[in-house]
């Protein structure tokens, strides 16, 4: 920011700093945060440069200007967001409301980006960092507050783009989809090597699918890849000696893996190596779906209840995961009954 300093004999009276503090505390648009900043900004380098103050005196412009820049991201996070224009062009703020704002205040998009980062701190965490420093006896930096803000700065970043994903999705709702969060929990067929095998696979239970229908699976005359949205998550079970058939479903599907999770149950069951005691979720995405809210610990620890059924607290950890989708933008594929607050469909799915 630029801004012309005022020639100032002797020392900056305490009343004038008040002053500024009161300005600060009534002040709500970015265009009132900008100019006392850079007032601000003017008292704390006059206050430097002229040597006649120490740290401590120095240090409440100095918070004040903090203040003032974590306001101003506040601020500018509110400013109403239009759609990102064609590709390659408005990188960074990508948003013509936001873009003409800060033309007419004269703010600089690289120091407008910063300063939403640092708005992201909870009020408690700056209070933190000002404690530390005056612990350490040194002045604040904006860049020590952005180093703060990075978990939560990624989070409303995130929260704002599945906002988003999901607005786009309810615009452009047909009979199926588009869904941005699909939950899949395939009825696999297995290889049975024994007549004692045969009395416990799936296919006692209920009907099962070989891989190439699960891949051509159907919702409504839709595959899979057509019902999802082009920005997409991807939960799918398997267990673990089909991990190479579920990822090859998965980049069927037109989702690249990710990551993975396990369920651990409280009772063994079968398997020809080791008794298998655990299921495995893994994590998909397409196109650019972000990372979840919320991460979840990889091992879920549940109870196993009737043949195949996963947990319905897993389920609640995917929906506090991507806590912006609802019904019409998440689907649980081969669901067992209705699910609510979800999409079904499936052989069992009523």
């Amino acid at each position: 920011m630029e801004g012309s300093v005022a020639t100032i004999t002797g020392k900056i009276r305490p009343v004038e700093i008040s002053k500024l503090m009161r300005r600060l505390e009534k002040a709500e648009t970015p265009a009132e945060l900008v100019r006392i900043e850079v007032e601000i900004e003017a008292i704390e380098h006059l206050m430097r440069e002229t040597g006649l103050y120490n740290t401590k005196e120095i240090r409440p412009v100095n918070e004040l200007r903090m203040r003032a820049r974590w306001k101003l991201g506040k601020a500018l996070a509110k400013v109403e967001r239009g759609k990102p224009g064609p590709a390659g062009k408005d990188k960074g703020t990508g948003y013509p409301q936001l873009k003409t704002l800060l033309a007419e205040i004269s703010l600089d998009k690289r120091i407008a980006i910063l300063a939403q980062r640092i708005g992201t701190l909870p009020d408690g965490e700056l209070e933190k960092a000002f404690v530390e420093a005056r612990d350490n006896d040194i002045l604040s930096t904006f860049d020590d507050l952005i180093v703060r803000a990075r978990p939560y700065w990624y989070k409303a970043n995130r929260q704002r783009r599945h906002r988003g994903i999901a607005a786009g999705a309810k615009m452009t709702l047909q009979d199926v989809g588009p869904f941005p969060l699909i939950y899949a929990d395939p009825p696999w067929k297995f290889e049975i090597y024994s007549e004692k095998g045969l009395e416990r696979t799936p296919d006692q239970h209920y009907a099962t699918l070989s891989d190439e229908e699960i891949i051509d699976f159907k919702v409504r005359g839709l595959g899979v890849s057509d019902i999802a949205h082009e920005d997409a998550a991807l939960f799918l079970w398997c267990t673990s000696s089909n991990v190479h058939r579920a990822l090859a479903i998965m980049e069927a599907w037109d989702f690249d893996f990710k990551a993975s999770a396990v369920w651990v149950k409280d009772k063994g069951g079968l398997g020809l190596i080791f008794r298998n005691w655990h299921e495995i979720l893994l994590y998909g995405t397409r196109g650019k779906m972000p990372g979840p809210q919320y991460q979840p610990p990889s091992a879920f620890k549940y109870p196993r209840g009737k043949h195949s059924a996963k947990p319905p607290e897993i389920r609640k950890e995917i929906e506090k995961m991507y806590p912006d989708f609802d019904k019409a933008t998440r689907l649980e594929l081969f669901a067992r009954g209705k699910i609510e607050g979800w999409s079904t469909y499936g052989l069992e799915a009523g």
